[in-house]
Formats: C-alpha cells, sequence, structure tokens
C-alpha cells in the first residue's frame, strides 16, 4: 500500500495531475516511506516540481479505496467545473496532489456519513451498516479489552453483546471500561467523567418515534454559581453532590422517556473521542514533519484541504514544528473540532489551533451547515473533556452553539474575528481580507449532509482561495 505513486489523475480540461498517497499508522509513522521519499524528490526537481500542491485529509470510516475515491472524485470535480465555466488559473499553473491516508475505520456518526457517492439500494445500505456496526464493535474491544481485568472479559463481551441495558448494567459496563479513558480531565471532575458520559450516553441512544430530541439537554455548568444544570429539566444539583447525586435527575429523565441504553450508542461515542485523539497523532507526528519537508524543498504554493477529522490532521500538521515558511491556504470541509478551536480567548487561553492562523498566508475558509447531523446532534455529547474544548490538546437559538463542546463544521467559528457569509456559487466571489482571518462559510442550503463535500459550491470556495 502506498508505493504505487505516483499515479497520474486525467481531468477533463485534458491535464495530467501527479497524485500521491501517503499512509501513516494510527501513531503517525509513515507506512510508505518509498513513495514519501518520491515525492520529496519530485518537488525538489525544478523540472517537475509543481505550481500549487494541494494537501488533502479525509475524515471518519474511510478505507484505502473509499479515500482514494473521495480524493479522485474531489480534484475531478474540480477540474471538471474549471472546464466547465472555463476558469483561468494563475500563469504556469501546475498542480500536484499529495493525499494523506490514516487508519480511520472504527467509527461513523450518522448514516449520512457513507455519503451519496456510494449509496446503493436499500438492501446494500442494510448491508454496509451492519459491517460499520461490526467494524466498530472490533475495533472499540480489541481497544477495551487490553484494559479489561482477564477474569472480567467474559461480563464485558456479555454486557457489549446486549440489545439494551438497565442503568445498573449501563454502570457496569462504564466501569468495565473506564480504565482505557481515564485521563486527567476526567479525575477532576464530573465535566469528563462517568456521569456526564452516562448522561450524554442516554442523550444519544434513540427512544420511541414521538420523542423529541430536545427532551434531554446537555449536563452544563454554571460558571456563577459552579452549580450543575441539568437543562429543560429545571433541577440544580450542587456541584459538591456526589455523583450519585448527580445522576438523579438524569435517571428521572430517562424514566420519562422510558429509555434504555444501546451498548453499541456507547461504543460509538467513545470511539469518537479515541478516533479524533488519532487524528491529532497522526498530523503533530507523521502529517507535521511531512509538510515540513514539502514546504523546504520547493517554493510551491501549499493548501491544505480536511474534511471532518481529517481537518484535525492537517490543522495539527500546521500547527506542529517549524515552517521554513507559511501554507499558503486552507479549506475546511464539515470539520469536526471545536468552535472555538481559533478562538482568542477561552478561559484565559487561546484555542488549540489559533497558532495556525498566524502560519498560514491566506483566509481560512470553514464551511457548517444545519444538514450535518452527526455535528449539530451528537459530536458534543462525545467530546466534553477538558482538552475538547476549543481543542486545547492538539494532538437556546438554533443558531447557536448548544454547549462549548459544539462542533465547528455544525456551528462555525466563533469568538475568532470570524465572518459567518453564506457559501457562495459561481462566479460570485469571495471578498477575502489580507492577513490572517476565519471565514465561517454557512452551507445549509448547498450541503446536504456530513459527507457532501465535492459539490460545486466548495470546488468554487477552493477556487477562489488559489486566485485570492
Amino acid at each position: 500500500m502506498g508505493n504505487d505513486f505516483p499515479r497520474m489523475i486525467h481531468t477533463p480540461g485534458g491535464r495530467d495531475v501527479p497524485y500521491y498517497i501517503i499512509p501513516f499508522d494510527e501513531k503517525g509513522r509513515c507506512e510508505g516511506p518509498q513513495t514519501r521519499s518520491g515525492l520529496l524528490e519530485r518537488l525538489a526537481n525544478p523540472a517537475e516540481a509543481p505550481s500549487h500542491i494541494f494537501v488533502f485529509s479525509h475524515g471518519w470510516n474511510n478505507d484505502w479505496t473509499v479515500a482514494t475515491r473521495r480524493y479522485e472524485r474531489f480534484i475531478n470535480g474540480y477540474m471538471a467545473m474549471s472546464a466547465r465555466l472555463q476558469l483561468p488559473h494563475p500563469d504556469g499553473f501546475k498542480p500536484l496532489l499529495v493525499g494523506i491516508f490514516w487508519p480511520s475505520t472504527a467509527l461513523v456518526f450518522g448514516e449520512d456519513e457513507e455519503g451519496p457517492e456510494i449509496a446503493g439500494d436499500d438492501d446494500g445500505a442494510a448491508t454496509r451498516a451492519r459491517d460499520d456496526d461490526e467494524q466498530r464493535r472490533k475495533e472499540f474491544t480489541r481497544l477495551a479489552v487490553a484494559h479489561v481485568p482477564d477474569d472480567r472479559v467474559a461480563r464485558f463481551y456479555e454486557l457489549l453483546d446486549r440489545a439494551e441495558l438497565d442503568e445498573a448494567q449501563a454502570r457496569e459496563l462504564l466501569a468495565l471500561t473506564q480504565p482505557m479513558l481515564t485521563i486527567a480531565s476526567d479525575e477532576a471532575g464530573p465535566e469528563g467523567g462517568s456521569e456526564a458520559l452516562l448522561a450524554n450516553w442516554a442523550a444519544i441512544t434513540p427512544d420511541a418515534e414521538d420523542l423529541d430530541p430536545n427532551a434531554v439537554g446537555d449536563l452544563q455548568f454554571d460558571g456563577a454559581a459552579g452549580d450543575i444544570v441539568l437543562e429543560g429539566e429545571g433541577e440544580v444539583v450542587p456541584a459538591a453532590a456526589g455523583f450519585g447525586d448527580i445522576f438523579d435527575p438524569l435517571k428521572n429523565v430517562a424514566n420519562k422517556l422510558k429509555k434504555k441504553l444501546n451498548p453499541r450508542d456507547l461504543v460509538r461515542m467513545l470511539t469518537v473521542r479515541k478516533m479524533k485523539d488519532r487524528a491529532g497523532t497522526v498530523g503533530t507526528n507523521g502529517v507535521g514533519p511531512l509538510l515540513q519537508d514539502m514546504l523546504a524543498a520547493c517554493d510551491a504554493r501549499i493548501t491544505v484541504i480536511g474534511h471532518s477529522y481529517g481537518a484535525k490532521v492537517v490543522l495539527s500538521a500546521v500547527c506542529a514544528g517549524t515552517l521554513s515558511r507559511p501554507v499558503d491556504s486552507a479549506l475546511l470541509l464539515q470539520p469536526a473540532i471545536s468552535h472555538l478551536s481559533f478562538a482568542d480567548n477561552v478561559d484565559g487561553k487561546p484555542g488549540g489551533y489559533r497558532p495556525a492562523l498566524a502560519r498560514i498566508d491566506k483566509p481560512i475558509l470553514s464551511t457548517f451547515s444545519k444538514n450535518d447531523s452527526a455535528l449539530r446532534k451528537f459530536f458534543h455529547h462525545a467530546n466534553g473533556r477538558a482538552e475538547d474544548l476549543a481543542e486545547a490538546k492538539i494532538a437556546g437559538d438554533e443558531d447557536e452553539p448548544p454547549t462549548r463542546f459544539a462542533a465547528l463544521g455544525g456551528w462555525g467559528p466563533r469568538q475568532a474575528g470570524e465572518q459567518l457569509i453564506e457559501i457562495l456559487d459561481a462566479p460570485n466571489r469571495y471578498e477575502l481580507a489580507n492577513g490572517p482571518e476565519i471565514y465561517g462559510l454557512r452551507g445549509t442550503a448547498r450541503i446536504s449532509g456530513h459527507s457532501d463535500i465535492s459539490n460545486d459550491t466548495t470546488y468554487w470556495a477552493l477556487y477562489c482561495l488559489v486566485m485570492s
């Protein structure tokens, strides 16, 4: 895998574009060193060096075939639009593509994650859903069993295999998996601990057909009083109360909804955390050094493009180490990172990716959409740890984020001097300011779901970056 490059993409405009995919393992170690070396040799050769390099990173649940197909679909769509509209490019425009491949197949947020390009008939969709569920279970089991005591593994399997769990069984399963999840923020308080995890597990578990999805609010903290408030229930629990006391109002809500918990929903939520951390690790340890070497090897303008957790991959790479020169531009497509990632001040500290603003020449464009159910309804339930807030760890109104842990791709950037604007169709140009800025592109009218990233509006956003 990874050593049969470069390939050539033959675009509708008659251009042959060299195309590399560089694979990394879960710790960010390059699994295609020959491909990596071949890429850098090409960049250092004046006869072959490109004028523009586009570095793509896919999101979760993309195997080698799907990742390759997504990359090729995007660039072919971009070139087809350019040819159809007869769009000019800079003199000497000579593009080169670099696709990042990282192990992300343990996770699916929702039905739209597979994307319209690989959706088939109903029977096929059902089969894929079962396969995805089984893949999640296998990956989660591999991660968890390493921490479960030998004499409790059989019980772990038994609980995980049940269709639903009552409160006692849910607590037992959480206790068995807790060692694999323990981090400083989990030990510090309920915001990232077992009780909040249990509350959020209940919040994402489907109920009866007539269930109002807003009936269970998020477990939040009153900054002034330090109290824990269960939104929608009007119940306040003092912060000094024990975890058992905190759960009482949550249990009352669960009882009102006649809810039992599905262990597969816990698998979904916990693999969200694991895969998010992995994206940061791959970006920092693997893609970061690659990006540094690419910038040093040639004078080409480099644009990074990340979808979903791929945004965390490319931004972690941009923020890692020392760059010999800035990255030219960045396009984030439904990014699955904190909406406060670029904030100037969150609890006394800047957002984890705020340094990227000074390392990227042109304004960052970041799409968000109300139609992205994975990021609007699920992401903040899974990512409530201290390091999830504003991506501190790099490795009411429906238009306002529901919690401080809301996703950038669901709500747009906030507290970063941002501009939230409508996504544009050709030939309407974005009026982008000079210097470091971030623009949230409101894509609800054009982006139908989390994986709807290959369309004329996203191609046009990239074109506007290239030409700005």
